[in-house]
């Protein structure tokens, strides 16, 4: 363990609220209430008025943040993975417009996760050593993205992301992750359903208009809008996106043969795709994308879940959102 967690000075909670944990037990294959447990009491300390809640579903981590917030919460803290993040995001957003309903409110994140792919920007660490550093840390304003697309029940959707949102191949192999083993490891995981769903996918002639520009066609393989960096446990997929620089990180993948795309992905974990043939690195803050054939079932994944398919659109936030992370 670093340092002595009680140690230190109740420096999250500021302002008439407390600090509201939402914890998702089930994340890491259960792995993170028990992991919750160890630190929970000496986090009590730490964080002044610190109050713990648990999800018990899907969508559950969403409405406990929104309650916590509507009652006066100042800072939630997200326990779970990039999934759990995602939802309590939601708590904050309002879900006709997108718009942050508590600007004065922070999300404070502990990755507890599989993937913990947002983390990764800050350095990936033990639990015990993501609250030293999260109490140590400055609370920042940065950019969140608003997707809007159609479930899969053909109703039109809105949802927040803080990570990375993704089109195309990407969906299947999440679809193929879930269903894996839950007994393999992070990273033996994702690379097993990536395999999966490359073998599956078949490229998609999509319609895609950045910002104000002329929209265009492509045989679409993978369409990336990044606001964070990694995605997929692990793939540096867009090495170059700081979360609050007020624009999305754009890669797209078109055209590209199955071969090829697993011959990619050694490069994607180590950030040096952007200079293979077919893909293609740019900046946007808006970004919609719809199938030419109207039938063609496009997955749309938002930081780790497939939430729907296309058509969709991609809108950026800029400095919407108080965080801390660790």
């Amino acid at each position: 363990m670093s340092g002595d967690l009680s140690s230190a000075p109740a420096i999250l909670a500021k302002g008439p609220g407390p600090t509201v944990a939402i914890v998702n037990p089930m994340a890491q294959s259960g792995a993170a209430g028990d992991n919750w447990a160890q630190i929970r009491d000496a986090l009590r300390v730490r964080l002044g008025g610190l109050r713990t809640r648990y999800t018990e579903g899907p969508g559950h981590a969403a409405l406990l943040c929104r309650e916590a917030l509507e009652a006066g919460a100042q800072t939630i803290l997200s326990v779970g993975g990039d999934g759990t993040c995602n939802e309590v995001l939601g708590g904050f957003v309002d879900p006709e417009d997108g718009h942050n309903r508590f600007p004065e409110a922070t999300l404070a994140v502990l990755a507890a996760g599989t993937g913990g792919d947002f983390q990764r920007m800050f350095g990936r660490a033990r639990l015990v050593r993501q609250v030293d550093r999260l109490c140590a840390a400055e609370t920042r304003s940065v950019d969140y993205g608003v997707a809007r697309f159609v479930d899969d029940d053909g109703r039109p959707r809105l949802r927040p992301f803080l990570n990375v949102a993704s089109v195309g191949v990407s969906g299947e192999v999440v679809r193929q992750v879930n269903a894996s083993n839950a007994q393999l490891g992070a990273t033996a995981k994702y690379l097993l359903g990536t395999f999966q769903g490359i073998a599956r996918w078949r490229n998609v002639q999509v319609e895609i208009q950045r910002d104000d520009e002329p929209a265009r066609r492509v045989d679409l393989t993978l369409g990336i809008v990044a606001n964070g960096q990694y995605f997929g446990a692990g793939m540096w997929v867009a090495p170059r996106a700081e979360i609050d620089d007020g624009q999305f990180d754009c890669v797209e993948v078109t055209g590209m043969s199955k071969r090829t795309l697993i011959a990619t992905l050694a490069k994607v974990f180590e950030g040096r795709h952007l200079r293979v043939r077919g893909v293609e690195h740019s900046h946007g803050q808006k970004v919609s994308m719809r199938p030419v054939w109207a039938e063609a079932e496009v997955p749309v994944e938002l930081d780790g879940e497939t939430v729907g398919r296309l058509p969709a659109s991609f809108e950026l936030r800029a400095g919407s959102l108080r965080l801390r992370v660790g």
